[in-house]
């Protein structure tokens, strides 16, 4: 058994557990500082973060500055440049199969995007997840989300295409092919000069 005293001999010290109000201060301290980087589109900033989940995260909110919703509730991502989309459809897809279903995505303004959506994650080095899709998308008319069909919509709750869409939802729940998070922060430090805006 590892004692204090044992684990001071090996040259590891003891820490002490952070008390509830000093876990409150850093927290807080962290929000403020990636509402800061955020706000001013600090990229130098985004990129000396050293956590994926906060680089990906406040990489995120600083590109939806740069997107626009059209008349048609459709979103409109031509202010992004290529490896901002790439970045922006697979953040946005993990979000919707984190937080919902496959279906979230098409429904919140990707209804176009399956095909895009399919390369960025071929991109990102995500094959699995990008198959799954692919076969998805298969099924939409034309490579778009038929948004308000209600006989589409059932044949992905339970009917013949249901298996597709319950597949890849695993597949993207699962992180078959690793964290997006990992993905999205290796491929936005190796494409830094065409991710960063505004230079």
């Amino acid at each position: 058994m590892i004692t204090s005293a044992n684990r001071d001999r090996m040259g590891g010290k003891s820490k002490m557990p952070l008390s509830k109000k000093e876990m409150q201060r850093r927290w807080e301290e962290k929000t403020a500082r990636i509402q800061a980087i955020i706000k001013d589109r600090d990229w130098d900033a985004l990129f000396a973060m050293d956590e994926s989940d906060d680089l990906s995260w406040t990489l995120e909110q600083m590109l939806w500055s740069f997107v626009t919703r059209r008349a048609d509730g459709e979103l409109d991502l031509s202010g992004l440049s290529h490896a901002q989309r790439v970045l922006f459809l697979v953040l946005e897809l993990e979000n919707a199969t984190q937080a919902d279903a496959l279906p979230n995505f098409f429904e919140e303004g990707f209804a176009a995007y399956g095909r895009e959506a399919v390369r960025a994650l071929e991109e990102v080095g995500a094959p699995r997840c990008a198959a799954a899709l692919n076969a998805v998308v298969n099924t939409l008319p034309d490579g778009v989300y038929p948004k308000g069909d209600e006989g589409f919509w059932a044949s992905i709750m339970s009917g013949e295409n249901s298996d597709i869409w319950d597949k890849a939802d695993r597949i993207f729940v699962n992180y078959t092919d690793g964290r997006f998070s990992d993905l999205c922060y290796a491929y936005a430090q190796a494409h830094r000069d065409t991710v960063q805006a505004g230079r």
